[in-house]
């Protein structure tokens, strides 16, 4: 993996996806429909935790980035004690996490998926879920798929300029993309840009692909049915040229 961690700094990554809102309603709703514990897998900065536990109910985050956990508990210290008391952390990866008691439901959003390096690697986690899991329980997450035209991009060309304010220092950042497509390994890289006078700073995002066949697949395998999926979060069918799924899956009886 090349340099540059996509989760070294809270503030940039807030700043990046402050505008990502169209999957809250529909994690919260899939939260509020658990009857027993619910947790997310990669809270990273509480994007979600934190509507979550707005809504009324007490979720697990589980996080490994000690920067992603910092700007989360410092969101955490600016909402009501209710909402922090819903709020527990996890702060190591998802490999070492063993929950208090099983989960009802378990939330592995905003594309987690792709940093599992192969098929196997993203099998391994989905059994590894299970344990997590009371028997009736349910997993809900999302994915990109794969999309040939932002994969031929120039590599060497800007995308997506912005211009942000840093809340810290309020200086003007400059924002851009960068991206390009490794074949062999079927992985997007996307680099992110921001500048603010003489200094760069750069996050740099490894996105391991999967056919939607292909994900289908690795979810059988691992033991699960998939009992909802969608390409976007209002319900839309998958179909041809989707470029998201969104599913709910269920343990497969033995």
């Amino acid at each position: 993996m090349i340099g540059d961690d996509p989760y070294a700094d809270g503030v940039l990554y807030d700043l990046e996806y402050a505008d990502v809102t169209e999957d809250v309603a529909f994690y919260v709703q899939r939260a509020g429909e658990a009857e027993g514990p619910v947790v997310e897998l990669g809270c990273g900065t509480g994007r979600l935790t934190i509507p979550v536990a707005r809504a009324g109910i007490r979720i697990t985050g589980v996080e490994a980035s000690p920067a992603m956990l910092a700007r989360l508990r410092a969101k955490l210290e600016r909402e009501e004690p209710a909402v922090r008391d819903r709020v527990a952390v996890h702060a190591g990866s998802w490999e070492t996490f063993r929950p208090a008691a099983p989960a009802d439901v378990v939330l592995w959003p905003f594309n987690a998926l792709h940093h599992s390096r192969d098929e196997a690697a993203l099998r391994d986690m989905l059994s590894r879920v299970r344990s997590y899991l009371r028997p009736s329980g349910r997993v809900v997450l999302d994915a990109y798929l794969p999309d040939p035209e932002l994969y031929g991009r120039d590599p060497d060309r800007r995308y997506e300029p912005r211009t942000f304010v840093d809340p810290l220092t309020g200086d003007l950042l400059e924002s851009w993309e960068q991206g390009w497509w490794d074949e062999d390994a079927h992985v997007h890289h996307v680099l992110y840009v921001y500048r603010s006078g003489g200094a760069e700073r750069r996050t740099h995002l490894q996105l391991r692909m999967f056919e939607i066949d292909v994900l289908r697949s690795v979810i059988e395998d691992a033991g699960w049915r998939i009992v909802m999926e969608a390409s976007d979060f209002g319900g839309a069918p998958v179909g041809p040229g989707a470029l998201k799924w969104v599913g709910m899956l269920v343990p497969r009886p033995p």
